[in-house]
């Protein structure tokens, strides 16, 4: 939000009052703006291990607010490899299923596979069965998560949750890419807070944990642990409100979960002052 200056009368001789601090404060605005598109930061999940800037974490469950979600379908010509740092060949983010396109950076390339109609819906990859392996789709219809960590557990299993409001408000956003295999449970998961606790997902601190899954290796599991305390609410707004206009930031050069990470000035999810808290 910005600053709303006061306006004092001037009297003669009086220079004019440097606007170079105020110009500061809009910079760092944008600067922080900047920091969540077109390479934000992502939680990995690869072989099934919670992983933040290439370090595992601890227990492979997090404590966490879901800012933000969107939907995102992602095709890779040729099958997807998770061991091939690569860009899909088309995506999509949305957050009505009927109206999603593909990006305009797709666009851009001449790389939509969504023919005449211009819909990921009836998109010859978007269909059951044309997976090069199983019975699946070739696009995976998947989710984008925009999340604030919000406390780690430690060796014993202990949770210590992050009290400082600053870091509510000022930590970068980092992003998750789910498993095709865990997107119906994390629906579920949001309709129950919707319906039961009459909350949105930005308004609840949430255990987000991987654990090993018989069928699909690993998946991805979602548990409330309380609400966000009041006092935090308008900042959860604020930075739902910031999440949704940068969330559907398009691919780079390669996948953006992939890219190795830069460890020089790296910053840490779990930053805060922690404090214990029991409910």
């Amino acid at each position: 939000m910005a600053t709303t200056r006061k306006t004092t009368e001037k009297k003669p001789g009086t220079a004019v009052a440097s606007w170079d601090e105020e110009l500061a404060k809009y910079a760092e605005q944008s600067v922080k703006q900047e920091a969540n598109t077109n390479g934000g930061k992502f939680f990995g999940l690869k072989t099934g291990q919670l992983t933040f800037d290439g370090e595992p974490v601890l227990g492979n469950r997090m404590a966490c607010i879901i800012v933000d979600s969107v939907l995102e379908n992602v095709y890779y010509e040729g099958g997807y490899d998770a061991d091939v740092p690569q860009a899909p060949t088309c995506y999509a983010f949305g957050r009505d299923e009927a109206t999603m396109t593909p990006h305009q950076k797709v666009w851009d390339k001449g790389n939509q596979q969504c023919g005449a109609s211009k819909l990921c819906q009836g998109c010859q990859w978007n269909e059951y069965g044309t997976a090069e392996k199983g019975k699946g789709k070739a696009c995976r219809n998947t989710r984008r998560l925009a999340i604030i960590v919000a406390g780690s557990y430690d060796k014993k299993g202990e949770l210590t949750l992050i009290e400082d409001e600053d870091h509510f408000n000022t930590s970068a956003l980092a992003f998750m890419k789910l498993p095709v295999t865990s997107t119906k449970g994390f629906a579920a998961y949001v309709k129950q807070l919707g319906t039961v606790m009459k909350r949105p997902p930005f308004a609840m601190i949430t255990e987000v944990s991987v654990v090993p899954d018989a069928k699909s290796q690993f998946k991805v599991l979602f548990e409330a642990i309380g609400p966000v305390p009041d006092e935090l609410i308008a900042t959860m707004i604020k930075r739902n409100k910031e999440a949704v206009g940068v969330i559907d930031f398009p691919y780079g050069d390669v996948d953006e979960e992939k890219k190795p990470a830069k460890s020089k000035g790296a910053q840490k999810p779990a930053a805060g002052k922690p404090a214990r808290r029991k409910y």
